[in-house]
């Protein structure tokens, strides 16, 4: 019966320790953003949406590289706490 239990055990710990790790290149990231030269009202929210949009990309590419939904998740925790 000690054997038994010692065999199980010993599987049980090889069984654990034995991982093999896969690893897969990661896409290449979007260009980073480079703002423009800012003269009037007008360009300044112009270049505040493109950051925005530029954000974003950078923000799907994270959750599709590392296959999580973190921002949106985040997003949907903040407007359901002021509901």
């Amino acid at each position: 019966m000690k054997y038994l239990i010692l065999l199980l055990y010993a599987l049980l710990i090889i069984g654990c320790c034995s991982h093999k790790y896969i690893t897969i290149p990661l896409s290449a990231p979007p260009e980073i953003y480079k703002p423009n030269s800012i003269n009037t009202q007008k360009d300044l929210i112009n270049e505040y949406k493109k950051s925005i949009m530029k954000i974003t990309q950078w923000q799907n590419w994270y959750n599709i590289q590392v296959n999580t939904n973190y921002f949106l998740f985040k997003f949907h925790r903040y407007c359901t706490l002021l509901v």
